[in-house]
This record gives C-alpha cells, structure tokens and sequence, in this order.
C-alpha cells in the first residue's frame, strides 16, 4: 500500500472523519483530503504525528515492509497493531489513569507468565 492509502485505511479503520483525524493532527480537514488522493504529501513533522495518532511505525506508514529492509535490519522493523480489537484496547488503556494502568499491566503481565509457562 502506498503512503495515501495508508492514510485513508489506517483512519477508516479507526471510524475518524476527515475532519476529526485533522483535529487530532492540528492541521487543516483539506490537507487529510489532499494526503488521501496523493495531491500533496505531509512534511516529515506531519507523518510522525500521523504515525503517532494511528499508532504505527512510521516505515508501515508510508508503506515500507519487510522485503524492503536490507538483511540484518529485520530487526529494527516493527509490526504495526492493525486488528480492530487491539486498536479499540489499546485506546481505552490510553484513558486509563496511572493506578488503573499499573493494575492492568499487573494482570497482563500475569497472563503472559501463564502463557510462557504451557
């Protein structure tokens, strides 16, 4: 996928509007539009704030995958969180206050070592 459908999928995905994911990015709703056809593409600032918001990697942002590393990079590239549930997840954590966050880090961090164990 190329950065422009990156862009419209990755906010499709989460239900935002032109206008909201604007909002969230402090820019204008004309320049979501015009990153989404391709007219223009967003500064280096813009696309970490859009990486940022959508909680990917800025390489799956603009479309960089694993085949276009060099061997022995693999390892600096990062999978992207795209499964709607873990998306909604990890919004809601993100509301979470600090006391609530340690306690949900306790029990996720228990899930895991029971996991690990089997």
């Amino acid at each position: 996928m190329k950065l422009k459908e990156n862009i419209r999928s990755l906010r499709k995905q989460r239900g935002w509007t032109q206008a909201e994911l604007a909002k969230k990015l402090k820019i204008k709703q004309y320049n979501v539009s015009d990153y989404e056809i391709g007219r223009i593409e967003p500064n280096v600032n813009t696309l970490i704030k859009l990486a940022n918001a959508f909680d990917v990697s800025l390489d799956y942002l603009v479309g960089r995958n694993e085949e276009d590393l060099e061997p022995g990079d693999i390892n600096q590239f990062i999978n992207p969180i795209s499964d709607p549930q873990i998306i909604r997840f990890n919004e809601a954590i993100k509301q979470l206050r600090p006391e609530e966050k340690r306690k949900m880090l306790e029990m996720l961090s228990f899930m895991t070592d029971s996991i690990d164990k089997k």
